[in-house]
């Protein structure tokens, strides 16, 4: 027998013996008595695995007895339990086989979702393996040169639906082919904000015959677009960086996270040329904001990979990257580009910041960087 930390799966080292025994059937007399001034483990025995009031005892101890001890599962365990007696408040299991713990600790590391509340939340411990996973898939795809193994090395390592946002760009449509060519299962959408040129919608349908893909058109809440321009204006964006900012929230980020909601993996045409703010984007990294594993499979690419990756593949392209417009935005916002300039210089080419982002890409615990 051997006593199993449940948060880090570890075995615990010359574990106390419990100042408590209790047994599935203990009533509120029995459970004020052993939270009563007892700061000892209380054992609650398991007579069967499927026994479920011992974890009901376990939450009446913390919620209703404020019981701040250690609470230890005893009796007829097995490994598939773990992250409900983790959530419910238990914090030690005895089990009996010490070899299993890797096990345990493996099926608390599995969670994905919470799907009812808690009194502890196991997600970050996920969180915690998901990033790793995440570190570890960013250093494979380093060492694969080819954009489809890349796909298919991701498809790989992250269970689950996977999406690709496109916004039909040189790099995204680089992304679609290798898709297409690596015949992994991906959920691929565009943001239709409302205000696409029409040679984007032009690039979605030769797409879509080309590849026989099909790319779902995601559309913002029709009540948040009569909202903002009744309040804004038509062109209210170009008054203020606030009100572009806002726009971009309704008709971009909005409907962009309700479609990465519940999806494990996203991939994204950013490339560390774009600019400073995206001069240090992974391959591929663990997006916390998201709770997704995030995937920028050309993120090394110089602007001569991509160029000649198109080429090569008879790439179907947007015809306004042929008259100057490189990164290619909603139709009010978007202008042709100099030669020399940066290639964001024409996104809101009004305004004079520095940092240009939409916020589709920026991660809140980076301080704004692009993640």
């Amino acid at each position: 027998m051997a006593l199993l930390d449940l948060a880090s799966g570890t075995l615990v080292a010359d574990p106390t013996e419990a100042a408590t025994q209790l047994e599935p059937n203990a009533d509120g007399t029995a459970l004020a008595a052993a939270a009563g001034g007892n700061a000892g483990p209380i054992a609650i025995k398991f007579p069967v695995f499927n026994d479920g009031r011992g974890i009901s005892l376990a939450v009446l101890l913390r919620e209703r007895h404020g019981f701040k001890g250690e609470i230890r599962a005893t009796g007829h365990l097995i490994p598939d339990l773990a992250q409900f007696l983790l959530r419910s408040g238990f914090d030690t299991a005895e089990i009996t086989d010490p070899e299993q713990a890797p096990v345990w600790k493996a099926c608390v590391e599995r969670i994905k979702h919470n799907y009812q509340r808690g009194f502890r939340n196991p997600l970050p411990l996920r969180r915690d393996a998901a990033r790793k996973e995440a570190e570890a898939l960013d250093q494979r795809l380093t060492r694969v040169k080819s954009l489809t193994d890349r796909i298919r090395e991701m498809r790989r390592r992250v269970d689950g639906r996977i999406v690709f946002s496109t916004n039909l760009g040189l790099e995204d449509q680089a992304i679609l082919h290798a898709v297409a060519e690596s015949g992994a299962e991906i959920d691929v959408f565009t943001l239709d904000t409302g205000r696409l040129f029409p040679e984007v919608l032009e690039t979605v349908e030769l797409s879509e015959l080309r590849y026989r893909i099909r790319i779902r058109l995601v559309a913002p809440d029709a009540q948040e677009i009569e909202e903002l321009v009744a309040r804004d204006g038509v062109f209210g964006f170009r008054h203020s960086v606030e009100n572009r900012k806002t726009c971009c929230e309704i008709r971009k980020v909005r409907p962009l996270n309700r479609e990465l909601s519940g999806a494990q993996g996203w991939i994204s045409g950013l490339r560390r040329e774009h600019s400073e703010e995206r001069a240090n984007v992974p391959l591929a990294e663990w997006d916390e904001g998201h709770a997704l594993v995030k995937v920028n499979p050309v993120a090394d690419w110089t602007t001569a990979d991509l160029t000649a990756y198109i080429a090569d593949n008879n790439i179907p392209v947007n015809p306004l990257h042929a008259r100057g417009f490189v990164s290619i935005g909603c139709a009010p916002c978007t202008r042709a580009v100099q030669p020399g300039e940066n290639p964001r210089a024409g996104r809101w080419w009004w305004e004079h910041e520095e940092k240009k982002e939409c916020g589709l890409h920026l991660n809140p615990n980076r301080e704004g960087r692009a993640a």
